[in-house]
C-alpha cells in the first residue's frame, strides 16, 4: 500500500464532496499508513524514507484540498455579493442595444436614443410592424454628433400592441447609413448564469435577458 492507493481513494466523489473532506483525506491517510505497517513483512521492512515521502505527498495533497475549498468558498461569496448588488437595479430603467420590442396595450412612451459618430443632416426611425410594413417614421431631421434621443408613444403613434422592428438610418446628401439603436426597458429581474459566470438582467418590453454588462445606461 503506497501514496498512489491515497491518491486514488482521494479523487473519489465520496471523499472530494464530504463535509468535512480535509478531516476525512487525514483519517483515511491516517488508517492506510498503519495497515501498511501492520502488514509490512517482518523480513523485508519498509524503509523508513519512504514514510517520510508519503507524509510529504501526502501534505501537498492536503493543501491542494485546502486551496480548492477555499476558492469554492471564495467564489460562492462573490456571486452571492454579485447577487446583492445587482438586486438593487430592479425596477430601474436600463438603455441596451435593441432593434425590437413588443408594445403593450398598456405600454408607456417607450424611450430610445442613436449614436451618431458624426453629424448628419437627416436622421430617422422607422418602425416595422411583423408584417413588414413600416408603421410609423419618427422624424429626428438634422443632428449632431453624439447620443440622439427618441420617443415611441404607442398612444400617440397609433401603433397596436405587437412586436416591431426598429430602423435607424443617417443621410448626408445621397448617402444613407444605417444606424445601431438603442431602447430603454425596465429591469424585472436578476439571476446569476452560473455557466457563463455572468449577471443577467430580464428585461420589459420583449427585450430578453442581457448581460448587465451590455447595460450602457440606468435610470
Amino acid at each position: 500500500m503506497n501514496v498512489n492507493a491515497l491518491s486514488s481513494s482521494y479523487n473519489t466523489p465520496e471523499v472530494a464532496t464530504s463535509a468535512d473532506s480535509s478531516s476525512a483525506l487525514t483519517n483515511e491517510f491516517m488508517t492506510l499508513m498503519i495497515a501498511q505497517i501492520q502488514n509490512q513483512d517482518p523480513t523485508n521492512p519498509i524503509d523508513g524514507t519512504e514514510y517520510v515521502s508519503q507524509l510529504a505527498q501526502f501534505s501537498q495533497v492536503e493543501s491542494l484540498e485546502k486551496m480548492r475549498s477555499d476558492q469554492n468558498t471564495q467564489m460562492v461569496m462573490i456571486e452571492n455579493m454579485g447577487i446583492v448588488q445587482s438586486a438593487n437595479l430592479i425596477g430601474k430603467d436600463a438603455m441596451v442595444a435593441a432593434d425590437s420590442l413588443k408594445i403593450e396595450a398598456d405600454s408607456d412612451t417607450i424611450q430610445g436614443k442613436i449614436y451618431l459618430e458624426n453629424a448628419t443632416s437627416e436622421v430617422s426611425v422607422e418602425i416595422v410592424d411583423v408584417n413588414g410594413n413600416v408603421a410609423h417614421t419618427i422624424n429626428l431631421g438634422a443632428q449632431g454628433k453624439g447620443d440622439t434621443p427618441f420617443d415611441i408613444n404607442p398612444q400617440v403613434l397609433g401603433l397596436p400592441k405587437g412586436e416591431y422592428k426598429l430602423q435607424a438610418k443617417a443621410t448626408t446628401g445621397d448617402e444613407s447609413t444605417s444606424l445601431k439603436t438603442f431602447v430603454q426597458a425596465p429591469i424585472e429581474k436578476i439571476h446569476f448564469a452560473s455557466a457563463s459566470g455572468m449577471m443577467m438582467a430580464e428585461l420589459g418590453y420583449g427585450l430578453g435577458t442581457v448581460s448587465v454588462l451590455e447595460i450602457s445606461e440606468v435610470s
